[in-house]
């Protein structure tokens, strides 16, 4: 699947890999659907695909960021006896993410190496997310650490606005507050 050339400012890098999980997860939903209702075999294993991308992902103030990279996603989905998803593991690894003022030529490196575990809510279409791993961590020569969303994190809910749990540092936790942090990194 190739990467969108262009996405919404404030949440580029997460909504790259949510789409990508939202499309399998419709897949599988799709697929899930068509099986038997009896359902013997074990979970679907999808993976691993390879991503590479280069677009402007990001707008600030004055310049634009420049999203470089290349990484892999996989997916384990699992049914129950009806068929209908109850779990999807997706396995994200985006290890050298390179995000540049178009500017001033400035960069950043990202990493990103995580694994969402989707649950459903029983008796519901519902889902919960649990992430873990670390999904942005910037670490740059001579400053250290200065961008981190590291450890497990549980949101209610598939688009991340509810937190339930978490422990970690997690500060991308919520969509807001990736344009200021990644636009205030490389003004």
């Amino acid at each position: 699947m190739s990467r969108l050339r262009k996405c919404v400012p404030a949440v580029a890098l997460a909504q790259m890999r949510t789409i990508a999980l939202f499309f399998v997860l419709a897949v599988v939903l799709a697929l899930g659907l068509a099986t038997s209702p009896a359902r013997a075999s074990g979970p679907l294993h999808d993976g691993p695909f390879m991503n590479s991308y280069d677009f402007i992902g990001f707008n600030c103030d004055g310049f634009d960021i420049r999203l470089e990279g290349a990484g892999t996603d996989s997916f384990t989905t699992f049914l129950d006896d009806a068929g209908d998803v109850t779990r999807v593991i997706y396995r994200a690894r985006y290890p050298h993410d390179t995000l540049t003022n178009t500017v001033s030529g400035s960069s950043i490196v990202v990493r990103g190496e995580f694994q969402e575990v989707l649950n459903r809510i029983p008796g519901t279409d519902q889902f919960t997310k649990t992430i873990s791993g670390f999904r942005y961590m910037v670490n740059e020569p001579a400053t250290g650490v200065t961008i981190r969303d590291v450890g497990l994190i549980t949101y209610g809910d598939l688009g991340q606005t509810i937190i339930l749990w978490q422990a970690g540092e997690h500060e991308l936790a919520l969509d807001a507050a990736f344009e200021p942090t990644f636009c205030g990194a490389l003004s």
